[in-house]
């Protein structure tokens, strides 16, 4: 069996070929703490992904005849004359044994064919106002700091996943708790958070109305 791919197709299922009309199918990711043993794995992986594509184009995986095996970028001739090409890449960080193959990124393969990338979209806008993804953050940071409770009763906090523990009692705020309170700013006191009992209220007030939570932006 023969795949029977013209350019157009090619280019729907890799983008563009660079400038010796060479398409890259895949990329193979490997850890850049990796010895020079498992580092010759790259190679194998490059050829057998090569030999995958090659089925995928409805060829038999022993059609593809591989170019200078080992070498950077791993590349393969189809019986068609198509030429195919599998790069590598490091990830930082990663367990000196991992190894992967993957598609190329729409920026990898802009970059194949020699097209500018776009630039990155901006960052998502920091939510204004009162709300969980500002205030969690900074009520994790400030967790056994002193805080005050509207009486002025002082106490500390711990958190976790799911609550917030008070250290003094013991007492489990639930998170909810805090949203809730969020959500009703302004408020004048514990009594006001809906949906939260005055045993947790009143240290939800204290949180999220401390400065050190607020920063001004509530």
């Amino acid at each position: 069996m023969t795949g029977d791919f013209g350019p157009d197709r090619l280019r729907q299922l890799f983008g563009d070929p660079n400038e010796d009309g060479v398409y890259l199918v895949g990329v193979v990711e490997f850890s850049d703490d990796a010895s020079e043993d498992q580092w010759s794995y790259v190679g194998n992986i490059q050829m057998g992904t090569l030999a995958s594509v090659a089925s995928r184009l409805g060829y038999e995986r022993r059609d593809i005849t591989i170019s200078e095996p080992y070498r950077e970028p791993g590349r393969g001739v189809l019986p068609d004359g198509t030429e195919l090409a599998v790069t590598s890449t490091t990830v930082r960080g990663s367990a000196s044994w991992y190894r992967s193959s993957r598609e190329p990124t729409p920026e990898e393969r802009l970059r194949w064919a020699g097209h500018p990338v776009p630039p990155p979209p901006p960052p998502e806008p920091v939510p204004v106002g009162p709300n969980m993804e500002t205030a969690r953050p900074r009520i994790e940071e400030h967790q056994d700091e002193v805080f005050y409770t509207k009486t002025g009763k002082s106490f500390t906090y711990r958190t976790n996943r799911y609550t917030l523990i008070i250290v003094e009692s013991r007492r489990n705020v639930q998170w909810h708790e805090i949203r809730s309170a969020l959500e009703a700013w302004p408020i004048a006191g514990p009594s006001e958070i809906p949906r939260c009992p005055e045993r947790s209220g009143r240290y939800v007030y204290g949180i999220v109305s401390d400065e050190r939570i607020r920063q001004g932006d509530w």
